[in-house]
């Protein structure tokens, strides 16, 4: 239990130290040595944990689409066109993760942004696959329309929203993004312009 406890210890300040210097001075520059001074441990303790600054990065990737992924194996598979169930919204898998993506903002925001990670690519595919699984009701008029083109608008429209909802400096709390999250679902491209012209001309 002690053993388990320290090493959660090192863990937080390994997680706190690649946070804080990865927004300071960028991933590429950081070094194992600029790591350990910062989260105030041995070069020693980190390399029983990791083997490299790439191998840290893959297991904050992997832990974050593991996460990701048990969210949307457990919980409901939303109807993205439906009305939001705010008596139901708990069971609801994108709710869940914007709870979860709040709580790990600081990392999943620096992830989500960096030109050095997989992880845009990874959560893509994972909201692909619930787009293909959801039983969102669907129009009785067939569309021509390709459907790689509609995933990746779809899906990169979803990441979009949510790395842009991290990217804040004060990110709305989980329950107020998800609401907006589901109200952008039933909104086209043309209503979300007018939305966006009336609020530059309010008279």
């Amino acid at each position: 239990m002690e053993a388990n406890t320290k090493m959660l210890a090192t863990e937080i300040k390994i997680q706190k130290a690649f946070i804080q210097l990865t927004q300071t001075i960028g991933f590429d520059k950081l070094t194992i040595q600029s790591l350990c001074q910062a989260a105030k441990i041995s070069r020693g303790t980190f390399y029983l944990h990791y083997v490299d600054k790439y191998d840290l990065l893959t297991h904050y990737e992997d832990e974050i689409v593991e996460n990701i992924n048990e969210i949307f194996k457990r919980y409901q598979k939303p109807q993205l066109n439906s009305a939001v169930d705010e008596t139901d919204k708990e069971h609801n898998a994108f709710f869940q993760l914007f709870k979860y993506l709040y709580r790990q903002r600081k990392l999943a925001s620096l992830l989500l942004n960096g030109h050095t990670t997989q992880l845009v690519i990874k959560v893509k595919h994972l909201i692909e696959s619930v787009l293909v699984q959801s039983q969102a009701t669907t129009s009785e008029t067939t569309i021509d329309f390709p459907v790689p083109f509609a995933k990746e608008i779809v899906s990169q429209g979803i990441l979009d929203l949510v790395t842009f909802w991290l990217n804040q400096k004060s990110p709305l709390d989980p329950n107020h993004a998800y609401q907006i999250f589901q109200q952008s679902r039933s909104l086209t491209p043309a209503q979300l312009v007018q939305i966006i012209i009336k609020k530059r001309n309010p008279f």
